[in-house]
């Protein structure tokens, strides 16, 4: 097999485009076919002229780098929307759990370790609006 110009400079077109890649073994493989592919479609069409050459194997990067983001955003948007629903069910779980805690009475030995306490409120005013006297109830549990 006999290297020529024109197989050499593909193949250095091929991996100065793949450095910019980035550390992403897939992205780095993904530029290179592109890289290597585009140059060889432009050298063939191109009938061997470099200019050719050089431009498809850009071409295969920028197609290659195109696809790459459509993936990264689809994934990146997925993630997303996995986290937030995480997040959901997670404070679900928080407000169900404290709900069923407050439903049941306390038990028998749990009795002696509960206290109430009633705390009259004052008539008062707040943003502009004036509220009625009355009483809280506070629910100490030790």
């Amino acid at each position: 097999m006999q290297i020529t110009f024109r197989s050499a400079f593909s193949l250095l077109a091929c991996v100065l485009f793949a450095g910019c890649a980035g550390v992403s073994s897939t992205r780095i493989i993904g530029d290179a076919a592109g890289a290597a592919g585009g140059a060889f479609l432009g050298n063939k069409l191109g009938k061997g002229k470099s200019l050719y050459t050089a431009v498809g194997g850009a071409g295969g990067v920028l197609l290659s780098e195109t696809l790459q983001a459509g993936s990264t955003s689809r994934a990146k948007k997925s993630y997303a929307e996995g986290y937030e629903k995480g997040r959901s069910d997670s404070i679900k779980r928080q407000y169900q759990a404290l709900n069923e805690r407050q439903r049941f009475a306390p038990q028998s030995d749990d009795a002696a370790h509960l206290r109430l306490f009633d705390v009259p409120l004052p008539e008062r005013e707040q943003n502009g609006v004036i509220l009625a006297p009355g009483t809280a109830t506070l629910r100490i549990q030790e």
